[in-house]
């Protein structure tokens, strides 16, 4: 009987892709032409969703108000700062070899969908992954708990033989909730309480490789 390799499903931000400063220089943009730019550093701000973000920093506003602050932010990372992006040092090989050994590879972060995919593609690492989730305007539910159920669903995945790859607390309480194995990304941007709630952590990709290939060898 052959043997069946895990399906791997990677956080983008952070994960992937060093965002930060593209995510970080907008969010700063936008909240000082509001008269907002006494938040401190922004970099909590890498990796929720903009439902989130947009309570914290914003908490008695109405939800207009945050709308419309989520929408400039948008925009700014639609002109510029998607751009302001680059892959981790030693993702590109990870991700080869994985899929080079017949690993089903897949998206999911809480950036909306079309960033994800504009951004997978400029580092031509699109054809190495079966699907890439990405949150939608047309759905209710924008957490990326109900996001990777619907991947798990969509895409028909054993869930308990899947791994959710990731750096931030959302991933792994996603993870869990669905109940998924939970892999910490090492380099990204979470910190040790956050990665804490992962299985196992990888310092770096190429341990995440020989890890899974050690693992589930044949």
């Amino acid at each position: 009987m052959p043997h069946v390799l895990p399906a791997l499903i990677f956080d983008l931000d952070g994960t992937l892709t060093d965002s930060k400063p593209g995510i970080v220089g907008c969010l700063r943009k936008v909240l000082d032409d509001r008269g907002m730019g006494n938040q401190g550093p922004l970099d909590r701000f890498v990796g929720p969703p903009a439902d989130e973000w947009t309570v914290e920093l914003l908490p008695k506003a109405s939800q207009e108000e945050r709308d419309a602050l989520v929408r400039d932010y948008r925009a700014c990372y639609d002109r510029e700062g998607w751009k302001n992006n680059s892959v981790f040092a030693g993702v590109r090989e990870m991700l080869d070899e994985l899929h080079g050994k017949g690993f089903p590879l897949y998206v999911c972060t809480s950036k909306p969908q079309h960033f994800a995919v504009r951004i997978l593609d400029r580092f031509a690492l699109i054809p190495l992954f079966t699907a890439v989730y990405g949150d939608r305007t047309d759905v209710a539910d924008h957490s990326k708990t109900k996001l990777l159920a619907t991947l798990v669903q969509e895409q028909k995945l054993n869930a308990k033989a899947t791994w959710m790859i990731g750096d931030r607390i959302f991933d792994f309480r996603a993870a869990r909730a669905n109940g998924l194995r939970r892999l910490g990304a090492g380099w990204g941007y979470g910190n040790a309480d956050e990665l804490a709630e992962a299985e196992i952590v990888a310092a770096t990709p190429a341990e995440v490789t020989a890890w899974l290939t050690g693992a589930h060898a044949t």
